[in-house]
C-alpha cells in the first residue's frame, strides 16, 4: 500500500469484501455490499478507482473481470493505522491510547496495564 494513496472509507468496504473472497466479480461484489444501499453504478466506480490507484487488478474470466487486492490486508491496516496515528496524534501512540482510557470504561486496574505495556513498547 506504499503507493497507494487516499483509499476512503467507502473504497476500504470494498477492500474489505476483496480480502475475505478475493476473485469476486462486480456483480458479486454489489450482492456483497447490498446493505449498503449504494447503487450498482456506485460500487462500479470504487472498484474502478481502486483499480486505478492499483489497490486491486484484474483477470478476465467467461463470466467478466474478476477482482483481486493486489495488497496484503494486515499490511494495508498497520499502514493505515501509522496514517490515522501521525495524523491526529502527531505519531504519539501514548497520546491516542491516553484519550482512549480518559474515554473508555477500563478499569483502573487494566487502564494502568495497558499504560504498562505503552511504556514497554516504547523503552
Amino acid at each position: 500500500m506504499e503507493n497507494i494513496k487516499n483509499i476512503s472509507d467507502s473504497e476500504w468496504k470494498v477492500m474489505e469484501i476483496l480480502w475475505n473472497n478475493p476473485g469476486m466479480l462486480i456483480g458479486e461484489i454489489r450482492d456483497a455490499l447490498s446493505e449498503s444501499g449504494w447503487s450498482y453504478s456506485t460500487i462500479k466506480t470504487l472498484v474502478l478507482r481502486l483499480t486505478q490507484k492499483e489497490a486491486l487488478r484484474t483477470e478476465d474470466s467467461p463470466k467478466g473481470k474478476r477482482y483481486f487486492p493486489t495488497v496484503d490486508e494486515d499490511t494495508s491496516k498497520r499502514k493505515e493505522t501509522r496514517s490515522f496515528i501521525d495524523r491526529i496524534y502527531n505519531g504519539s501512540v501514548r497520546m491516542m491510547f491516553s484519550n482512549l482510557v480518559k474515554d473508555s470504561r477500563l478499569s483502573d486496574k487494566e487502564a494502568e496495564e495497558l499504560m504498562g505495556l505503552i511504556d514497554k513498547m516504547e523503552e
